[in-house]
C-alpha cells in the first residue's frame, strides 16, 4: 500500500495534517518532488538547494565569512528553472500538460507554509513592533499575499539598506519574483510549443533580452534591477536551457569533474567575494548563475560533487530549504529590533538552529500534507488559495488603515514613534532638480509677493531646516526660496558616487547657480548640508559610505573625500562671493548611532534605557575637518559661519528630546520640533544681528565652534 494512502480521507483535517507530519518526519529521505511531476528525483539537486539556503541564512545572521551570502537566491532561481522547465516540457510530450493542474500544484507547494509564515508573523509583530512598523508589516502583508512583494520593496528602498533589516517579510520578494515567472513562463511555453516547438529558441532569446536589461539596469536603478522580475528572468531561464536539452550530456568522466567542480568554485568565489557593494544582479550574477548551471548538468553524469551534495543529510535540508527560507528571515528582524544588533557567535548559532527546527516542524506538519493531495483538491485548492488571500489582505489592511493598532501603546511611545514622520514635509515639486531648471524654486519665509532676497541651498538637511528659516523669514519679512536636492552637499563640481547615476548632484548646484544669475534680488545664501558625511565618508549609523568624485569621472579619485569635500565647498563659496552674495554657512547637525525616536520609542516600549550619548566633545571629534574648512574660508572670504550645536548640544550633551517630543525624525535629520527649536536662530543668522537665544541667555551668531565671541 502506497504510504499516502495511510491517511484516510475520512478523518478531520487536523488528524490529517498530524498523521502526515509524523509520517514526513519518519521518513526523511523521502523523494520530495511535487505531486504530479514527471521529473525523476535527483538528491544533488536537494543539496544544491541546502547549499542556497544556508548561504542565504548564514549571510543574514551576520556570519561574516560569507559576505555574498545573499547569492543563494540566485542559485534558487536557476534550480526552479530547471526543475519547472523540465516539467512541463515532458508533459507537453507526453500530451497531458495542464495549466490547471500546474497551478494547483503550485499553489500546494507554495501557499500553506507562505501563509502560516505570515500569520504568525502578525501576531509575534503585535508584541514586539511599534505602530508604524506594524503598520509598514500590514502593507508588505498585502503585497506578499498579491505575490507582488518584490514591486512594493523595489519602491521602498534597497536590499541592502538599514530599513530592509525591519521589514519581516522583505525575503518575500524572491517568491513574488518566483511566482510571477511561473504565471508567464508555462504560457509562453504552451505558446513555443504550438509555433512548432520553438520553446529553446524562446527561452534564448528570453535569457539574453533579460540578461542585457539587467546589466543596463543594475548601473541605472539598481534597487529595480535586484527585485524586479524582468532582470532577473535570465536566471530562470538558464535553468531552462538546460531542460531542454541544449548542452549535450557529458560521456566522459573526468570532464564531469572538472565542470562539477568548476561550478562550485563559481558559487563559492560567489559567497565568499561579493559583498553588498558588489552591482547586483548583472554581469557578477553570472558567476553564481553559470556555477548553479554546471553543478546540475554534471550532476547527470554523476560526478563526485553531485554524491557529496546528495548524502542524506545534505538532501533533507534542501527538502525543508523552502521553510527554512520562510521561518529565518522574521526570527532575524525581531531579534535584531529587539536587540542592538551586535550579535555574538552563541547568539547566531541559536538564531539558525532555531530556524532549522521551525523549518523542520513546517516542512513536516505543514507542507507535505498539502503536497500529498488529501487536504486540497481539484476546484476546493482553488477556492481555499482565494480565501486565504482574502483573509491575509483584510488582516493586512486593519494594520495599515488603523496605524499599527496604536492602542497597543502607551501615548508617550506613540508620540515618540510618530515623530519619525515629522521630518519638515515639502511637495515633491518643490524638491529636487526639475524646480531649479524649471525656474519653479518654492517660497518660504515672508508671503508678500516681493522678490525673493534669501536662498536656502542644500540637501536634505536644507529641507529639514526649513520650518526654522521659513518662521524667522516671515518675522524678518523677508522672502525666500528653497533648493533642495537629498543627497547633494553644496559641493561645486562634485558628485556622489554612491548614488544612481542619474542623481546628478553636479548638474543640480551649477542649476541652481544658474537660477542665482538671474535673480538677482536674492542678496543672502543659506548653504546647509550633511557635511560631516561628505567629509569623513563614514555614516554614523553605518551602511554604505559616501563617495565623492569630481563631476564627469565615473571612478573614485586619488583624492580623499575630504581634500574632495574642502575643494568643492571652497569653489561654492568663492563663486557666490564673486556674484556679490552673502554667504551664511549652517554648521552639521549632530549625527546619531541610530534611529532617535525610534530607539527611544522602543526604549519607552521595551522598558530599557536608549543608547543614544552624544556628547559634545564627540560631537566636535567627527566634525573636525567640516570646522577646520570653515575657519580657513572665514579667513579668506567674507562668510558668516553659525553652529547649531551650540543650541542642540548646549549642556554638554547633545540633546534627542524636548518637553517630551524628539528633536529628531531619525538618526540625522531634525524633526520639526527640533528645526522649529532653532528658529531664533535662524532669525539670528537672516537678520545677521545677535538676540537673545530664548534657552539659555546666549547669543547664538558671531561666536565659534566653542561658543566664543569672535568679534
Amino acid at each position: 500500500m502506497n504510504r499516502d494512502d495511510t491517511i484516510g480521507r475520512s478523518y478531520p483535517v487536523w488528524q490529517n495534517i498530524l498523521a502526515t507530519g509524523l509520517t514526513s518526519l519518519r521518513s526523511l529521505n523521502w523523494s520530495g518532488h511535487s505531486a504530479g511531476a514527471s521529473v525523476a528525483y535527483r538528491p544533488d539537486i536537494d543539496g544544491l538547494r541546502a547549499v542556497a539556503v544556508f548561504a542565504v541564512v548564514l549571510y543574514h545572521v551576520g556570519i561574516g565569512l560569507f559576505p555574498g551570502g545573499f547569492v543563494g537566491v540566485d542559485i534558487f532561481f536557476v534550480i526552479s528553472g530547471y526543475l519547472i522547465t523540465s516539467i512541463i516540457l515532458r508533459e507537453i510530450d507526453a500530451g497531458r500538460f495542464s495549466l490547471w493542474h500546474f497551478y494547483q500544484r503550485r499553489m500546494r507547494r507554495i501557499f500553506p507554509a507562505l501563509f502560516a509564515m505570515m500569520a504568525i508573523t502578525i501576531v509575534v509583530g503585535s508584541a514586539i513592533l511599534l505602530p508604524l512598523d506594524y503598520r509598514a508589516l500590514g502593507a508588505s502583508t498585502i503585497a506578499t499575499a498579491l505575490f507582488f512583494s518584490n514591486f512594493y520593496f523595489a519602491g521602498k528602498s534597497g536590499y541592502f539598506g538599514s530599513d530592509a533589516h525591519e521589514a519581516p517579510l522583505l525575503h518575500t520578494w524572491s517568491l513574488a519574483v518566483e511566482e510571477q515567472f511561473y504565471i508567464a513562463f508555462p504560457l509562453l511555453m504552451l505558446m513555443a510549443a504550438r509555433w512548432g516547438g520553438r520553446q529553446r529558441v524562446m527561452i534564448v532569446t528570453g535569457a539574453a533580452v533579460s540578461f542585457l536589461f539587467a546589466m543596463w539596469q543594475v548601473e541605472t536603478k539598481p534597487a529595480q534591477a535586484f527585485y524586479l522580475p524582468f532582470s532577473r528572468a535570465w536566471e530562470f531561464l538558464g535553468g531552462a536551457l538546460l531542460a531542454t536539452g541544449w548542452l549535450p550530456a557529458i560521456a566522459s568522466r573526468a570532464l564531469s569533474q572538472i565542470a562539477s567542480a568548476t561550478g562550485a568554485a563559481l558559487i563559492g568565489w560567489a559567497v565568499l567575494a561579493f559583498s553588498s557593494d558588489t552591482p547586483f544582479p548583472g554581469a557578477s550574477a553570472a558567476i553564481p548563475v553559470c556555477g548553479a548551471m554546471l553543478l546540475i548538468h554534471a550532476g547527470q553524469s554523476g560526478s563526485l560533487m553531485s554524491r557529496l551534495l546528495a548524502q542524506p543529510t545534505m538532501a533533507f535540508a534542501g527538502r525543508i530549504s523552502y521553510s527554512l527560507y520562510l521561518w529565518h528571515w522574521p526570527i532575524i528582524v525581531f531579534w535584531r529590533y529587539r536587540t542592538d544588533g551586535q550579535w555574538q557567535l552563541a547568539e547566531q548559532a541559536l538564531i539558525v538552529v532555531l530556524s532549522i527546527t521551525l523549518a523542520t516542524l513546517s516542512w513536516a506538519f505543514i507542507e507535505e500534507p498539502f503536497r500529498r493531495k488529501r487536504l486540497a483538491r481539484g476546484t476546493a485548492t482553488f477556492g481555499i488559495a482565494a480565501v486565504t488571500i482574502a483573509v491575509a489582505c483584510a488582516s493586512g489592511a486593519v494594520l495599515y488603515l488603523s496605524s499599527g493598532l496604536p492602542q497597543r501603546v502607551k501615548p508617550s511611545v506613540l508620540a515618540l514613534d510618530f515623530a519619525t514622520l515629522s521630518m519638515a514635509r515639502l511637495p515633491g515639486r518643490c524638491t529636487g532638480i526639475n524646480p531649479v531648471f524649471a525656474g519653479s524654486l518654492c517660497l518660504i519665509g515672508a508671503q508678500d509677493g516681493g522678490q525673493p532676497d534669501f536662498l536656502l541651498w542644500g540637501d536634505s538637511h536644507a529641507r529639514a531646516l526649513t520650518p526654522a528659516f521659513d518662521e524667522a523669514g516671515k518675522a524678518l519679512g523677508r522672502s525666500g526660496r528653497i533648493a533642495s536636492y537629498a543627497a547633494c552637499p553644496t559641493l561645486t563640481g562634485i558628485d556622489r558616487l554612491d548614488q544612481a547615476p542619474n542623481h546628478d548632484c553636479s548638474a543640480f548646484n551649477e542649476a541652481v547657480f544658474d537660477a542665482l544669475e538671474k535673480t538677482p534680488s536674492v542678496r543672502t545664501v543659506v548653504l546647509v548640508s550633511r557635511w560631516g558625511l561628505c567629509a569623513n565618508s563614514t555614516r554614523t549609523e553605518g551602511g554604505k559610505p559616501c563617495q565623492l568624485g569630481l563631476d564627469g569621472h565615473d571612478t573614485p579619485l586619488s583624492a580623499s573625500e575630504a581634500e574632495l569635500f574642502r575643494s568643492g565647498l571652497e569653489t561654492t563659496v568663492a563663486r557666490l562671493v564673486a556674484m556679490k552674495k552673502q554667504v551664511i554657512l549652517v554648521g552639521p547637525i549632530p549625527e546619531f548611532r541610530s534611529n532617535v525616536p525610534e530607539t527611544l520609542a522602543r526604549a519607552l516600549f521595551y522598558h530599557h534605557p536608549p543608547a543614544l550619548d552624544l556628547s559634545r566633545a564627540q560631537y566636535l571629534k567627527r566634525q573636525s575637518v567640516v570646522f577646520a574648512e570653515f575657519h580657513s574660508l572665514q579667513s579668506r572670504f567674507p562668510v558668516e559661519v553659525v553652529y547649531p550645536h551650540l543650541v542642540l548640544c548646549r549642556t554638554g550633551e547633545c540633546a534627542t528630546t524636548n518637553k517630551g517630543r524628539s528633536l529628531y525624525a531619525d538618526d540625522d535629520h531634525l524633526s520639526l520640533s527640533g528645526s522649529m527649536m532653532l528658529r531664533d536662530f535662524a532669525v539670528e543668522a537672516l537678520g545677521h544681528k545677535r538676540i537673545t537665544s530664548r534657552g539659555g541667555g546666549k547669543n547664538l551668531i558671531h561666536r565659534d565652534v566653542y561658543g566664543r565671541p569672535v568679534d
